[in-house]
């Protein structure tokens, strides 16, 4: 009877408060496809894709599709997802044809004036996202990174300052040019060292007379003294300037001041090369030194980088290279460079076209089955050409895996994107249709 009279007068717990389940807000919209190439293991089939607010909210083969959505379904068309494409190098933009020397300074967004239809040529093969590279040779600048969008003239990049473009060839001038701006880099930094532990002494110092002259004038005014004036070694009043409180580096060569920060591993550089004997100067020129960069692997129709692919591939960099069948020198015998630099253990590899004007982009496609045809993997290949290239300019994020909680960036091919008579339909950025071909067509013919 105690014990129930004892719990009745304990206080009762109160309810959790439940936070109320609030349903997902803005606008849905479901596409359906055959397949959908995620770039995330195996592609999928017969999927419904839900997005709302540029985000792929869900994504299977049973999806409830909420009331009011707008739906587009492309069941039995063909028509396939993927993530569009990024090129590193989309130089067919240039409006400057600068020449050799280190010139550092330069961003390559600087070097161009868009005009009208720049963005739907991109759009019409697919690609959302391009690099710029300087124009000109040797240490020609800084590469910035466009997204197709319907901006015209002046760009507005959406990373205006990148990498470090370095142009390794054979020749001493080329060598020089390489050895000569690392050294000055090395200087700059030494000057800048020199100068802030000038500053920390000469900080210190002061903060030190301060301290003592604090102290005495504390012990005149004890012994009811007027402290004496502070004189230098000839009796005369000694200057008591203060030095600055924050340190101010030394101004830099413009030119120098990319490399300074490459040295200090503040930014990645861009090693081209066009032989397997320009992979072994840069070596030389590399020596010791452990400097961030990305290897970029240009050629003709002829090249000799088997020679180093193991080389190549045991720095672990991401390398790209050009897509395309090449032959050894002076033979007819046939290179698949990508698939080799793949068997030698090249993790993160991208594509580029096997040339960076406007006819190369839109056979770029072909280029790449071609080397899929002759034994590069085809999830290689199409990685090659979307997530990588975007990831190395920063961009992974934006060019993703489609997979629920990925932006909803992807293309609606007509069919296997890797069919070089397969179209891009639509390119989606978040959500936001920015091609529509069919649009696109109808206003050509008004």
């Amino acid at each position: 009877m105690m014990l129930a009279s004892m719990l009745l007068l304990m206080p009762t717990a109160l309810p959790v408060a439940q936070e109320p389940t609030r349903d997902p807000v803005g606008r849905a919209t479901v596409y359906r496809f055959d397949t959908i190439e995620t770039l995330d293991g195996e592609a999928l089939k017969n999927v419904t894709m839900l997005v709302r607010d540029g985000i792929i909210e869900r994504m299977g083969q049973a999806v409830v599709v909420p009331d009011n959505a707008e739906v587009h379904d492309y069941r039995g068309t063909g028509k396939v997802a993927m993530p569009p494409f990024a090129l590193t190098h989309a130089d067919f933009l240039h409006s400057d044809r600068r020449g050799g020397g280190r010139n550092a300074r330069f961003l390559a967004a600087d070097s161009l004036w868009l005009a009208e239809d720049w963005a739907n040529d991109l759009l019409e093969e697919g690609i959302l996202m391009v690099g710029i590279d300087p124009p000109g040779n040797g240490m020609p600048g800084r590469t910035s990174v466009l997204l197709a969008d319907d901006q015209v003239g002046v760009p507005n990049p959406l990373v205006a300052d990148l990498h470090l473009k370095v142009d390794v060839k054979g020749s001493s001038s080329s060598k020089r040019l390489v050895r000569d701006g690392l050294k000055a880099a090395d200087k700059a930094i030494k000057n800048e060292e020199k100068a802030k532990a000038d500053w920390e002494k000469a900080r210190a110092d002061w903060e030190a007379a301060q301290k003592k002259k604090a102290e005495e004038a504390e012990a005149a005014k004890k012994k009811g003294e007027k402290p004496a004036a502070a004189q230098d070694g000839n009796g005369k009043g000694k200057d008591d300037k203060e030095p600055p409180k924050e340190f101010t580096a030394p101004k830099m060569d413009p030119n120098i001041e990319p490399l300074v920060d490459w040295v200090r591993k503040e930014r990645v550089a861009q090693i081209w090369l066009g032989s397997a004997a320009d992979w072994l100067h840069w070596q030389d020129l590399l020596g010791e030194r452990e400097l961030p960069y990305q290897i970029v692997l240009r050629h003709g129709n002829s090249q000799n980088f088997h020679e180093v692919v193991d080389q190549i591939a045991a720095t672990g960099l991401r390398v790209d290279v050009a897509a395309g069948i090449s032959y050894l020198p002076y033979t007819r015998t046939r290179v698949n460079l990508p698939a080799e630099l793949k068997a030698a253990g090249v993790e993160k590899m991208i594509l580029s076209p096997r040339s960076t004007n406007l006819t190369g982009i839109q056979s770029f496609r072909l280029s790449v089955a071609q080397v899929v045809a002759a034994g590069l993997d085809r999830d290689i290949a199409l990685r090659g050409m979307t997530l990588e290239p975007a990831a190395s300019m920063g961009q992974e994020e934006l060019i993703a895996p489609l997979a629920v909680g990925a932006p909803a960036t992807f293309v609606i091919w007509s069919g296997d994107p890797l069919d070089p008579m397969t179209e891009a339909m639509q390119v989606l950025s978040e959500g936001e249709v920015l091609y529509d071909r069919v649009k696109a067509e109808k206003e050509e013919q008004r």
